[in-house]
């Protein structure tokens, strides 16, 4: 996967969504490349995505899990 960069609207026009003037706009060189000359400025990198974190609680332990069980093997 590319790199996402920021880039800077200088011209407004109709892309996935209505982009005004003075807007930040993020995309791959890829995707936005043909608009940079009139339409786009490259600001640089996008930032990062916060990385989520696993709020769901720990599995329970239980006899199966820990395998606890009295039963012998066959």
């Amino acid at each position: 996967m590319a790199d996402e960069q920021e880039w800077k609207v200088l011209r407004a026009h109709d892309g996935d969504r209505w982009y005004a003037e003075g807007e930040t706009r993020i995309g791959t060189t890829a995707d936005l490349g043909h608009l940079a000359p009139r339409t786009l400025e490259r600001i640089g990198p996008a930032k990062a995505a916060a990385t989520l974190r696993n709020k769901a609680a720990p599995p329970l332990e239980n006899k199966s899990s820990t395998n606890g069980s009295t039963r012998k093997p066959r």
